[in-house]
């Protein structure tokens, strides 16, 4: 249901188990989500799954606190206990589990982590596993293959720290094959390291491989 903040004060009041979901139309990462928020609807019927589009209903999202979409806030009694930022339905499973539990909800099996790192590599056409983030890397590496897709005209990218996931960051080092970090993905496929980022940015082949196919 979409909710405004009368619907989710009655809502909250009540002290019924609720998942705020909170999104927005221009996210991509949020229409990444909504099919695990749709499905989380469907196998957990006891909690009442709440869409908020963030932008539109702003007493809801700064009584929340929401800063980015997508969010995930669980509610139980009346109380936000647990909060799951950006796409990351593993997280989104464990925090339902420890949070709605009793309620009967789903124990299907969680992801894998070869799931969960198909899942990260999928959730943006270019997808970029650096130390750091775009806007604070925490290594020269990192900073340079973010100039170079900036210079590049790619600014729509995703990015995950592999600093604050040490299954993500072993796990992909032997996905890919490829020992050091950071690592550029495009479309699925792992494009290279910095070394390789910054020839094909000098060369030109790195624009024409991330404006393939749009």
């Amino acid at each position: 249901v979409k909710l405004d903040m009368a619907t989710v004060g009655a809502i909250l009041a009540s002290g019924r188990p609720c998942l705020l979901y909170f999104h927005a139309p221009w996210s991509a990462t949020c229409v990444d989500m909504s099919p695990v928020i749709d499905e989380v609807g469907k196998t957990n019927p006891s909690v009442a799954v709440c869409r908020i589009e963030a932008e539109k209903e702003l007493e809801v999202s700064t009584r929340f606190g929401v800063t980015a979409v997508p969010l995930c806030v669980l509610v139980r009694g009346g109380e936000a206990l647990a909060r799951v930022e950006g796409f990351d339905p593993l997280e989104l499973d464990e925090k339902m589990r420890a949070v709605f539990g009793d309620l009967g909800c789903s124990q299907a099996p969680m992801q894998s982590l070869d799931e969960r790192l198909d899942a990260l590599i999928a959730q943006r056409r270019v997808m970029l596993f650096m130390k750091g983030t775009p806007d604070e890397p925490r290594c020269g590496f990192s900073a340079k293959v973010v100039q170079a897709l900036r210079a590049s005209g790619c600014t729509d990218f995703g990015s995950f720290d592999i600093l604050s996931d040490e299954d993500v960051r072993q796990g992909l080092k032997k996905k890919s094959n490829w020992p050091t970090f950071p690592q550029l993905y495009c479309q699925g496929e792992l494009v290279g390291g910095c070394d390789i980022i910054l020839e094909m940015e000098q060369d030109g082949s790195l624009k024409d491989e991330l404006l393939l196919g749009v």
